[in-house]
């Protein structure tokens, strides 16, 4: 994952990190109405860049978009070519939806993810 990928995907966190960092700039540089920066940047500006960058359509959602009588591998091909996922998502999503064709192989799946998180 690259800088502006990387940045593209933290943007609300950015936006979080240099409003308050204008707010406190502003206070003790003594500017009487230094709240008003927090107030406009975080009620305006930061759900304006979540919004322009689609970072609530970013979350884990379930396949929602899954037509009926297509399959969950053919959704996925056709949300990756319709560019609604990166190729880092698609590989990702593909790999976890070839480990859990079924449900066994999916509480297998969801076991040894579990036994690796505690060692580390």
């Amino acid at each position: 994952m690259g800088v502006a990928e990387n940045l593209r995907t933290r943007a609300d966190e950015v936006t979080v990190f240099l409003v308050l960092g204008a707010g406190f700039l502003a206070l003790f540089a003594g500017y009487p109405y230094f709240w008003a920066i927090w107030v406009i940047g975080f009620a305006v500006v930061l759900p304006l860049v979540s919004i322009l960058l689609g970072l609530d359509d970013e979350e884990e959602e379930p396949d929602d978009d899954v037509e009926e009588g297509e399959d969950a591998l053919d959704a996925l091909k056709r949300r990756y070519a319709d560019g609604d996922l990166s190729d880092e998502e698609f590989e990702r999503r593909l790999e976890r939806l070839l480990e859990t064709e079924n449900r066994e192989d999916a509480a297998a799946y969801i076991e040894r993810r579990e036994r690796d998180a505690e060692r580390e």
